[in-house]
């Protein structure tokens, strides 16, 4: 067979492969039914049959244009999360009827609308695709932040401000839900880890995102003098803070409208034979999710480990500054900020080499889960030690221990969501995304509930942080490693596969 000259022009890259029981030849009349869910089918035993006819594979390019564009949005949707902790001291001066629980609960109506609306957010993609899901999210994205320009009257802005952080949280199901999928759908089985990883980092990233957007172009108020603050003081600051959610919001609507331009739910072609199979419906892989016993473990151990973290990110300097007596260690309240924004950045970066070395070293996700753990329990540990005058406090260790704990804990987030997707396949890569940052986001709303205990103080926060991983450790340890979707793509393309550049043009061979 010869390939048509122009049929691959937009692509250098180009796979096919020809997966077959048979002996038929595949032909240019063939259309996208051979590769269809009808020709690879799922059985009773969640096993994969391929029929005779052949499935033709192809890596777009422009799939990184795609988890470039997903990942900008999942950037920005963290960092309006982010928007007010960073410029608190700001707010609550520019607008005298905020105190800290208004603060607080700007960033708790992200984990409270993801629990009720994570369904009906699941169910939009799983029925429309995701382009739907990711156009409502862009969208939702835009509206709230741009109904915060509207008024800096008080009354007005702090409703506009409550209504754009219920719709940014709304925006974020699918944004923490879809990775998965979207690696899926456009990479091939050596890059799915590595695009899971890209997209979740970049989310993450938007936490530290918000530590710079909102110091850069909010001013610190002038409290120098001791005094009631004047008004001209108080209109510099709202001045700053509309610039801030301009800016938010002209960034979020140009995120939106690339979204709408383009952002396909899947290519024409799949890059894997496993992209192919149909997946069950959110209903049916709800249900399978709850009866594997695999997929719970990984959830516990992932829900545990992350969800406890990333929250205590967000609250890390109070623990701190009640612990440690940072004059003593020649630190100061904004360095003690700057620690939490490190930690983060070198929290992404080792997520990202770790899930790369995964893809070249495929089927050793338990056992670095397990390791990034088990660094991550001993880390923090010793912070506890520290905060708990058991071990003598140090500048260094203080650094030392809260950047490796993080680094190590964070690390293991893409792999958790891959192997619980393999562990989990056929379900759709988004019900399994959904569930386990559904149940991630119960326990960060358990931890910052703690806070409305009254005389809890902060050493509770000690015990937790070690906890988290340890804890996590017995349900990794439980589960039983297995490669249901890689090894039947595996398999596939053992059996045979051609790499064929479009510089060619065309290929003989076939």
């Amino acid at each position: 067979m010869v390939e048509g000259k122009n049929d691959y022009a937009s692509d250098s890259e180009v796979r096919i492969l020809l997966a077959s029981v048979g002996s038929e030849e595949f032909s240019e009349s063939d259309d996208t039914s051979l590769y269809s869910g009808k020709d690879v089918a799922v059985l009773d035993n969640s096993l994969v049959s391929i029929s005779s006819k052949k499935v033709v594979l192809k890596v777009y390019k422009r799939r990184w244009f795609i988890l470039g564009l997903f990942s900008s949005l999942s950037f920005m949707q963290c960092t309006v999360w982010n928007t007010w902790g960073p410029i608190a001291e700001s707010s609550l001066t520019a607008f005298p009827s905020w105190d800290a629980k208004t603060i607080a609960l700007f960033g708790n109506w992200g984990t409270i609308t993801f629990v009720i609306f994570t369904v009906p957010l699941i169910w939009l993609c799983d029925l429309y695709g995701l382009r739907v899901g990711m156009m409502v999210s862009a969208l939702l994205m835009a509206f709230g932040t741009s109904i915060r320009c509207i008024s800096m009257n008080e009354t007005i802005f702090t409703w506009m401000a409550h209504s754009g952080a219920n719709f940014n949280g709304i925006a974020g199901i699918v944004l923490c839900a879809v990775p998965p999928a979207l690696s899926s759908h456009w990479f091939p089985p050596n890059e799915r880890t590595t695009a899971t990883g890209i997209s979740s980092v970049f989310n993450q990233l938007g936490n530290a995102g918000g530590f710079l957007l909102g110091p850069l172009l909010v001013r610190e108020p002038d409290l120098s003098n001791n005094k009631t603050i004047t008004k001209s003081n108080v209109r510099l600051l709202r001045n700053d803070i509309l610039n801030l959610m301009d800016a938010e919001a002209l960034i979020c609507a140009i995120l939106f409208f690339c979204v709408v331009v383009y952002f396909p739910s899947k290519p024409s072609l799949p890059p894997s034979l496993t992209s192919t199979v149909q997946r069950l419906n959110i209903k049916e892989g709800f249900l399978q999710i709850l009866k594997n016993r695999e997929v719970l473990l990984l959830t516990a151990a992932f829900s545990l480990s992350q969800g406890v973290l990333g929250v205590w990110l967000g609250v890390m300097n109070v623990m701190i500054e009640m612990n440690v007596n940072l004059e003593a260690l020649n630190l100061n309240q904004v360095q003690s900020g700057w620690l939490g924004f490190w930690a983060i950045v070198a929290s992404c970066v080792l997520a990202l080499v770790i899930a790369r070395l995964t893809d070249y070293l495929a089927g050793h996700m338990k056992k670095t889960i397990t390791v990034l753990l088990i660094v991550s329990a001993i880390a923090f540990t010793v912070l506890a030690m520290m905060c708990l005058a058991m071990i003598e406090p140090s500048a260094y260790l203080l650094y030392a221990t809260v950047i490796v704990g993080s680094c190590a804990n964070y690390a293991a987030s893409p792999l958790f969501m891959e192997l619980a997707v393999e562990l989990a396949f056929p379900v759709d890569e988004t019900v399994v995304g959904g569930f386990m940052s559904c149940t991630y986001n119960l326990i960060g709303a358990l931890f910052l509930f703690a806070f409305f205990i009254p005389d809890i103080g902060v050493t509770w926060m000690n015990y937790c942080l070690v906890a988290a991983p340890a804890v996590s450790l017995p349900f990794v340890f439980m589960a039983k490693e297995e490669y249901r979707r890689s090894s039947l793509d595996k398999e596939c393309v053992e059996d045979k596969s051609l790499l064929i550049n479009s510089t060619l043009g065309y290929n003989d061979e076939i």
